[in-house]
């Protein structure tokens, strides 16, 4: 695989800032480790990896990155309940695009209570659901959003009860360095498409009327220059790459038109 990715750097576990007491207000005693490995979307490792250990109810954060093999380790937490997370900074096509890492362990993101050493794996996704978010917006995802965008000036305007199919060809490899495939996604006309691997595509939409009338539309990447097939490209959602527990790691508008 040809991906791009951070240069791996060493772990740099840090310790716990303050914060994490007792209820009687006395310090707890360290006694857990929380460790583990990071991996890329073909399972090798992921070097330069942030990597959170933060407590559910009380305040402060301990941090990591993974080092060349995709490993680190964070000693010293006292035995309350945690949630671990991961964040990946990719550069593509000129951007930085910023990923949660998804858990390897099929999805376990519930709190755990570091009593001994606990393992907690990442394995980055292109797409797929994010099982501690909402499914109703991009955030809830893995992949990025097409927001579908109603070219100005038409006769005619879409309902809430009208749909649009998007036919997506990817016109070179994904940011994974994978070749993708040809995908269809079906949104509300006045919503976006969700979920889908972040790379450039060639674009065709179908407006689909509550009444299950179908009719081709024209697109753009612009508001300009519609024609019947449109090339689009991801933009990064944000600037930062920690800390936010959502997906939607990047948005290509697609602007259509009735014909």
């Amino acid at each position: 695989m040809n991906a791009t990715r951070p240069r791996p750097r060493h772990a740099r576990p840090l310790a716990p800032v303050l914060g994490l007491l007792l209820a009687g207000g006395a310090a707890q005693a360290a006694t857990g480790t929380v460790q583990g490995q990071a991996l890329d979307t073909a399972g090798k490792p992921l070097g330069g990896v942030q990597v959170w250990i933060k407590p559910v109810v009380t305040t402060g954060v301990a941090e990591a990155v993974t080092d060349g093999k995709g490993r680190y380790a964070v000693p010293g937490l006292p035995p309350v309940g945690y949630r671990a997370y991961a964040w990946l900074a990719v550069p593509y096509r000129g951007k930085t695009f910023c990923y949660r890492l998804a858990s390897a362990a099929g999805g376990d993101d519930s709190p755990f209570v570091p009593n001994g050493t606990l393992t907690r794996n990442f394995r980055w996704q292109l797409s797929g659901r994010i099982p501690d978010q909402e499914p109703y917006s991009d955030l809830g995802y893995y992949g990025g959003s097409l927001p579908l965008m109603a070219g100005f000036g038409q006769e005619r305007w879409a309902t809430q009860d009208d749909e649009i199919e998007l036919t997506l060809t990817p016109t070179g490899p994904l940011i994974d360095g994978s070749a993708g495939k040809v995908l269809t996604r079906t949104a509300p006309a006045r919503g976006m498409a969700l979920d889908v691997p972040i790379g450039t595509y060639r674009v065709q939409a179908t407006f689909i009327a509550a009444s299950g009338k179908r009719e081709p539309l024209t697109v753009s990447a612009t508001d300009g220059d519609y024609a019947a097939q449109a090339t689009v490209n991801f933009r990064p959602s944000g600037d930062t790459c920690k800390g936010t527990t959502g997906g939607a790691p990047g948005r290509a508008y697609v602007y259509w038109r009735f014909q």
